[in-house]
């Protein structure tokens, strides 16, 4: 019963993913055609700029509340009734603190008009996201999709609306907001049905509750200077048009990393279960999960090299013709987010979440150097190297943990059998780039799916999560 139900938040939940994303690149589509590579750039650095704040207002409640609801005999009323209102009320205060900031930053006055319209709908989203273990607890997080698709619909609609009327930039940032509201409104009641969330008040608790999570809270933000921040550098050392090209690509990125983090997800709740009493199930939930990432990953840098010209053409138009290099860059390090997003998951179920956040720590202060030195010189080439890296070596340093805590290392011999079926992959595509993209897409993919059943990569029969 757990493995269907698994599989068909799963199935669900990334055909909902896939959905939205596509509303997602459409809505991107009209955006920068309607701004072009200055007023795109600007929205984006908007966007940059408060998700920084996002992730202050995070406290790392999100990940301590799932742990601690995923506990046998939780009070599951009391735990997250106390997140949200924590989060709800930290968050107010952080997100009227961001447009106060901007002010003093030499940002234009319609960017910092739009960082305080962006905020609201950056409130109502963080509002949302620490309801979102109770859907990943009871395997429920196909309403999450429903509430994000809507959200995606709504926000298309408003700028589609938005260009036909002219109604300029700080009307689409709107859109933001309105969309954000949506997506609250939605996850709020479907939440009420399997957990009734109320608004608390106890400070003695709270602390008791940041005391836990201080340390994912740290990680987090360590996160996000090697995440956002290159945006935000771009910004203050570069022209509008050098973040909106770069932009184009990371928005690609950031919706393709979203697969990982809802697969893994939905396995947090297992690694939680086996982390304190039964390494072995732990290290063999880990490896399937793993190899079902890999699976998946390797593929989609093979297209992506081929495709990425097309793809940014379709997605943003000719203006955007440079962003097709930085998305060749950037998909690398999409792959390695894949494992870095199981890895992490793991620490924290294992409870290191203080070591974590010192990789995190060190991953920030080398990706702030890096970029201090790459982006004056190369720009938005620099800013996507930089983010390889850094990525690379925080997820090796976090599989280091893993080993010295488990002796769990994911298996090289897949690893190899994969990129052989990879490499494939990448050889249909080569010999059949002169033909249509339907039949050298098509003809790939088949080939590359039977080279990993032969092989032995996985064996669908055997593709099952414990009980």
């Amino acid at each position: 019963m757990l493995v269907k139900k698994i599989a068909y938040n799963t199935i669900v939940s990334a055909i909902s993913r896939i959905a939205g994303t596509l509303l997602a690149l459409v809505t991107v589509g009209l955006m920068t055609r309607y701004l072009g590579q200055n007023g795109f750039g600007s929205y984006s650095t908007i966007l940059a700029f408060l998700y920084i704040f996002s992730v202050f207002a995070d406290l790392g409640l999100y990940a301590i509340a799932v742990r601690e609801i995923s506990k046998q005999g939780a009070n599951e009323q009391e735990i997250m009734s106390h997140a949200f209102s924590l989060r709800l009320l930290f968050g107010l205060a952080v997100f009227i603190l961001a447009p106060l900031i901007a002010v003093f930053l030499p940002y234009s006055f319609e960017i910092k008009i739009g960082v305080a319209i962006g905020a609201i709908g950056y409130w109502f989203l963080s509002n949302a996201q620490v309801l979102i273990g109770i859907f990943q607890k009871y395997l429920k997080t196909d309403r999450v999709a429903v509430a994000e698709t809507a959200s995606r619909v709504v926000q298309l609609g408003l700028v589609a609306f938005v260009v036909w009327k002219n109604l300029g930039f700080l009307m689409i940032v709107a859109t933001l907001a309105l969309s954000g509201l949506v997506n609250f409104l939605l996850v709020w009641l479907f939440a009420q049905k399997y957990v009734p969330v109320k608004l608390v008040w106890n400070p003695v608790y709270w602390k008791k509750m940041i005391r836990e999570s201080f340390p994912l809270a740290i990680s987090a933000i360590f996160v996000l200077i090697y995440f956002k921040l290159d945006t935000v550098m771009l910004s203050l050392m570069k022209s509008a048009s050098d973040v909106g090209i770069y932009s184009v690509a990371y928005k690609i990125l950031e919706n393709l990393i979203y697969f990982p983090a809802m697969f893994v997800g939905l396995i947090m709740p297992l690694f939680s279960k086996y982390a304190s009493s039964n390494y072995f199930e732990f290290k063999k939930v880990a490896q399937k999960t793993f190899a079902i990432l890999l699976i998946f990953a390797l593929p989609m840098v093979v297209a992506t090299f081929f495709l990425s010209k097309l793809i940014i053409s379709l997605i943003a138009g000719g203006e955007f013709f440079a962003s097709a290099g930085v998305l060749n860059v950037l998909i690398i390090a999409t792959a390695i987010i894949f494992f870095g997003s199981l890895f992490s998951n793991m620490i924290v179920a294992l409870g290191k979440q203080q070591v974590l956040a010192k990789i995190y720590a060190f991953g920030a202060a080398v990706n702030f150097s890096v970029n201090l030195f790459l982006i004056p010189r190369f720009t938005y080439w620099g800013a996507a190297s930089s983010t390889v890296f850094t990525e690379f070596l925080v997820t090796v340093l976090m599989a280091a943990v893993i080993y010295r805590a488990t002796k769990y290392l994911p298996s090289l011999l897949i690893f190899f059998k994969t990129a052989l079926a990879a490499g494939l992959m990448a050889l249909v595509f080569y010999f059949l780039k002169e033909s249509s993209l339907l039949v050298a897409a098509g003809a790939s993919v088949l080939i590359y799916f039977i080279a990993v059943f032969l092989l032995g990569i996985v064996r669908f029969g055997e593709v099952k999560i414990t009980k």
